[in-house]
């Protein structure tokens, strides 16, 4: 299926698997789910959640992405803001799904990958990994890998999930994944290689609703059937051409390590907004 924006992906999505998911019963809660599902959003600028009902926090998403643009994957100051992140945690306070821990790990191994050859299929970015099996059995990495392809002049991003929320999960990684996508499409032209943002592709093993979120959706659902407009004027949420991971780490432009009250994580991202983002709504 292709999308012109996160927004209508979303609604899509959440109809179908409300309407056409099997039930299934699956680590001690029921949920409709899809198998097998992928998408293609077209704008990966396009990155707001209209729905009143779903009150989706673009500055959350925003958040959650420095966290790991900060490769720390303590949840000391994201659980303020986000208590998954406390729900999960091991004895030590850290999860192992901070995605900027392996990301920055293999960032310059996927640039380098695609400056040598502009057609190169090998610009791949691992997350889900052996090890995580018998570490943090509530932290279990729904992605599986990042694919970054270059064609026609264009930067094209595929991530493969083993598992998605659709309510929750989904938009907060779709978010994420095409901010590091425009992430990279920043760091290739810095170093030459004149190329425009392409589409996003989204691959689900599992894409599921779970029952604590029927409600929700039946919200969200309806929202868009009694709606007497046509729809959202989309408006683009685009980094700053000059905004680089190096630019983030060595300018604080970050969640901060030591710890921060909500109030303070609050302030310190709508800061930095202007930053980060060439346009931003």
């Amino acid at each position: 299926m292709k999308f012109d924006s996160l927004d209508s992906a979303f609604k899509k999505l959440l109809f179908d698997v409300n309407s056409f998911g099997a039930e299934v019963n699956s680590r001690g809660s029921r949920q409709r789910e899809l198998l097998f599902q992928s998408f293609e959003i077209t704008d990966p600028c396009a990155l707001q959640i209209y729905s009143t009902a779903r009150k989706f926090s673009s500055d959350y998403a925003t958040a959650e992405w420095l966290w790991y643009l900060s490769k720390n994957p303590a949840v000391n100051n994201i659980g303020k803001l986000a208590k998954i992140w406390l729900q999960i945690k091991d004895l030590q306070g850290e999860v192992e799904s901070n995605y900027g821990v392996y990301l920055s790990a293999q960032w310059e191994w996927v640039i380098g990958e695609i400056m040598g050859d502009n057609d190169t299929r090998r610009a791949t970015v691992v997350i889900n990994q052996p090890h995580h099996k018998n570490r943090n059995k509530l932290d279990y990495p729904c992605t599986q890998y990042l694919q970054f392809l270059v064609r026609d002049k264009k930067l094209h991003l595929g991530v493969n999930m083993r598992s998605n929320d659709i309510i929750f999960g989904l938009c907060n990684d779709v978010f994420t994944f095409c901010l590091f996508q425009q992430l990279m499409l920043n760091e290739l032209n810095a170093r030459g290689l004149d190329v425009s943002l392409g589409s996003y592709y989204h691959y689900s093993g599992s894409l599921h609703l779970y029952e604590r979120h029927y409600t929700m959706a039946e919200d969200i659902l309806a929202e868009q059937e009694y709606a007497s407009s046509p729809g959202p004027a989309y408006q683009a949420i685009q980094l700053r051409e000059d905004f680089s991971w190096d630019v983030a780490l060595d300018h604080g432009i970050v969640i901060p390590s030591e710890d921060t009250s909500r109030k303070e994580l609050t302030r310190h991202v709508s800061d930095l907004k202007g930053r980060i983002y060439e346009k931003y709504s």
